[in-house]
């Protein structure tokens, strides 16, 4: 695959504004990502999918790219009901970011919109995901603390430490 080919990623340099130096950085879709709760708030929602950058299998809450400048609110909509099966309506948003974080500014500029968001009851409707080409995705519900133990994905630590904050 030729670097003109990449589908997400989108290599970039620019000249820096005082030295006379070449900064080369990634330019990445901006994405939201959202810490899902049951509705006792005991329990979060994780995805278990491949990550190319942990050679591996990585939990972590779901999230996605921002498509064609939707509103982030749209895009967490879509990609709730995409990776897990879950419609937006049937939680309530506990947090909505004022700004995106800025995730790594020194290589990427890509920025992410961390929602909270909980279950309205344990009877909502789980509808079939409807994953991305290339997506291949399992969901599974962990207590609060397991999953401090079970993943070092830095936006899930983030929106647990977030989450502490707002209740």
């Amino acid at each position: 695959m030729k670097l003109d080919e990449l589908r997400f990623l989108k290599v970039k340099v620019e000249k820096h504004p005082t030295r006379d130096i070449q900064l080369e950085f990634l330019e990445k879709p901006n994405a939201i990502a959202a810490l899902i709760l049951n509705s006792t708030e005991d329990k979060i929602l994780l995805v278990e999918q491949y990550r190319p950058g942990t050679a591996g299998k990585l939990l972590e809450i779901p999230a996605g790219i921002i498509e064609n400048n939707e509103d982030p609110k749209d895009t967490l909509k879509r990609e709730v009901r995409e990776e897990t099966g879950y419609e937006i309506e049937s939680f309530k948003i506990l947090y909505t970011p004022q700004k995106p974080l800025i995730l790594s500014p020194g290589y990427t500029s890509e920025e992410l919109y961390v929602y909270i968001v909980k279950l309205k009851s344990e009877n909502e409707i789980v509808y079939e995901k409807q994953l991305d080409e290339g997506e291949d995705l399992e969901c599974f519900w962990y207590s609060l603390a397991e999953t401090l133990e079970l993943t070092n994905d830095f936006k899930t630590h983030y929106a647990l430490e977030l989450y502490k904050n707002i209740r």
